[in-house]
C-alpha cells in the first residue's frame, strides 16, 4: 500500500508542476474580495422595469422559465419578472442571477422595495433561507424586443434607425422583425373602444 500512496503523491506533484509550467508568464486569476462576493447578493438600482410591465400586459401569454413561473405563482407574474430584472448578473454564467431570500424580511430590504411588503413576505414564507438562481427570461426578452421593433417599423422607422435607437446591428433588427411575425399572435392587444 505504501508504494501506491507514494505514486499518487508523485502524480499530484507532477500535475502541480505541469499546471505551473502551463501558467508560466500568465497573470494569476484574481480572486474576488469578500465584499465583491457579498455584492453579488445585493440588487442593482433599477428605475424602470419595462420587461415586467410587458410581462403583465401584452406579454402575459409568453411563457416564463420554470423557476420564474414558480415564483410568479406566489407573488404574481409582474413582480416575479421585476425580481429578475432587478437582480444583478454575477458569476461564471453571466445569464443567471442569484437572489438570497431571507426568512425574516426586514422592511428596508431591497426585495421589499422592488415588489412590496406583502409580496416580499409571501416570497419569504415560500422560499425562506434559499438562494434562487433566476434565469434571464430569454423568450420574454425576445418577445419584448420583437414587439418594440414591430411598433417602430409600423411607425415608419427603417431598420437603420431602429438599430441605432436600440443599439444593435441591422441584422439583429431584421431577425427581430422576422420574430415579430412569430410573436404577434401570442401577444395580447388592447381592444379599441
Amino acid at each position: 500500500m505504501g508504494v501506491v500512496e507514494d505514486l499518487k503523491a508523485e502524480v499530484i506533484m507532477l500535475r502541480k508542476l505541469l499546471d505551473q509550467t502551463q501558467r508560466a508568464g500568465q497573470r494569476a486569476p484574481a480572486k474576488p474580495s469578500p465584499a465583491a462576493v457579498a455584492e453579488q447578493y445585493s440588487l442593482p438600482n433599477v428605475i424602470r422595469f419595462p420587461l415586467a410591465e410587458f410581462a403583465a400586459g401584452r406579454g402575459q401569454r409568453v411563457p416564463l422559465p420554470e423557476t420564474v413561473e414558480e415564483i410568479a405563482e406566489v407573488i404574481g407574474r409582474e413582480k416575479a419578472v421585476r425580481l429578475v430584472e432587478g437582480t444583478r448578473q454575477r458569476g461564471t454564467r453571466r445569464w443567471r442571477r442569484h437572489l438570497y431570500i431571507p426568512s425574516d424580511m426586514p422592511e428596508d430590504h431591497r426585495i421589499v422595495s422592488l415588489i412590496g411588503w406583502d409580496a416580499a413576505q409571501a416570497l419569504s414564507f415560500s422560499h425562506a433561507n434559499s438562494v434562487l438562481e433566476l434565469p434571464s427570461c430569454h423568450g420574454l426578452r425576445k418577445a419584448y424586443l420583437a414587439d418594440v421593433v414591430a411598433k417602430m417599423a409600423g411607425q415608419g422607422a427603417d431598420q437603420a434607425e431602429i438599430a441605432s435607437e436600440l443599439g444593435v446591428e441591422r441584422k439583429t433588427v431584421a431577425n427581430l422583425l422576422d420574430l415579430a411575425d412569430y410573436w404577434a399572435p401570442r401577444l395580447v392587444y388592447e381592444e379599441s373602444e
